[in-house]
């Protein structure tokens, strides 16, 4: 994102994202050696927050509280970033420049897409951090529940709360969640009240990436009895999985609410809509480009090149993803292992096959 968007008013900072892929995920961790088996990763602020250089002032300072946190954000991220590619991989734009070296500048514009990948950055921060909290990962939190205490409030609206004929009681070991949105929204969001549309829009779009996640927690049991039968449940919430967040998401951003400005410094949203709508949709102000060429200026790629379906009417297909250029149609060869048969004693003994398949190829 450009530089004059400091993170303070709802930004993000160009080099974090790139510092991501510079340090291939591993963050500069340092992992203590021994004659025994590898231990954890020794999280401080000089293995984590010092490797990266794009933090602003308020995440350095969260990070150095609570590296170990930041950690964990930072999977998220990269959770997100490889949802955001699987979610929009048959789409013009495919968000395949997203894990480059570069700031992503179709985040600072107000698109579709941009409501989209700011909404996953904050659902996949919140996620990574409830997850590494109830596997017992991080300093600041652990287990959300202990065994026979009741749902706190804001997941028995949920998932609710079992009733005397039930035959499970809640237990184990579930996510703080609540301790996953705030940590996601203190690093995302601003504290300071938003002062563009276009702040006030990334900041809607993350709180509803956040809740995309809350609503769709789910209950996972453990069946207690003689001879593995399941007279009693031990049952505790579960964080949905991330495919189904993007799945969520994907979907509303095909429904987005668009929203204007008489003045985009003013940040006021307008025309108004009824709040229980724009409280669950994804809102942009620009209408996207067609994404069809290549430009600089969005870091985006174009379809020159990309693989299409020549069978398909929907968006994967030659039709739509070649923009009208047409396609050529390529042949495509490779080897691949093949007739493979088990050896006594103990191999398996393979051939190499040259297999050859036609790829449709956008001109």
């Amino acid at each position: 994102m450009p530089s004059n968007i400091p993170l303070e008013q709802g930004g993000w900072e160009p080099g974090l994202l790139g510092s991501l892929r510079a340090l291939g995920g591993e963050w500069g961790l340092v992992v203590t050696a021994g004659e025994g088996p590898p231990s954890d990763p020794v999280l401080t602020p000089n293995t984590v927050c010092l490797t990266l250089p794009g933090l602003s002032k308020r995440q350095m300072g969260l990070c150095v509280r609570s590296p170990d946190v930041t950690a964990s954000a930072l999977q998220g991220i990269q959770l997100a970033i490889q949802e955001c590619q699987r979610q929009l991989r048959d789409q013009r734009w495919n968000c395949s420049t997203w894990s480059s070296a570069h700031p992503l500048p179709v985040c600072s514009a107000g698109f579709r897409e941009s409501a989209f990948a700011f909404s996953l950055l904050a659902a996949g921060v919140m996620h990574s951090v409830a997850t590494a909290c109830s596997l017992g990962r991080l300093q600041g939190c652990g287990c959300a529940l202990s065994r026979g205490k009741g749902l706190p409030p804001h997941l028995t609206s949920l998932l609710g709360e079992p009733g005397p004929q039930d035959t499970w009681q809640w237990g184990g070991c579930g996510p703080d969640i609540r301790f996953g949105e705030r940590f996601s929204q203190d690093f995302l969001d601003s504290r300071e009240a938003p002062r563009d549309i276009q702040a006030r829009m990334r900041i809607h779009n993350n709180w509803v990436g956040r809740q995309v996640v809350a609503e769709n927690m789910k209950r996972k049991c453990k069946c207690h009895g003689t001879s593995g039968s399941c007279q009693f449940r031990t049952c505790w919430p579960v964080v949905p999985e991330f495919w189904l967040v993007g799945a969520v998401l994907r979907e509303r951003m095909q429904h987005a609410a668009f929203i204007s400005a008489h003045n985009r410094n003013s940040g006021v949203f307008g025309p108004r809509l009824g709040q229980r709508r724009l409280a669950r949709e994804l809102v942009y102000f620009e209408k996207s480009p067609d994404f069809c060429e290549r430009d600089p200026a969005l870091d985006s790629p174009g379809t020159h090149g990309r693989a299409c379906n020549h069978t398909s009417l929907r968006m994967d297909g030659c039709a739509s993803l070649c923009c009208g250029r047409g396609h050529n149609i390529l042949r495509q060869t490779r080897h691949e292992r093949c007739r493979c048969h088990f050896q006594w004693c103990c191999s398996v003994l393979c051939e190499q096959c040259r297999l050859s398949t036609w790829l449709s190829v956008c001109k």
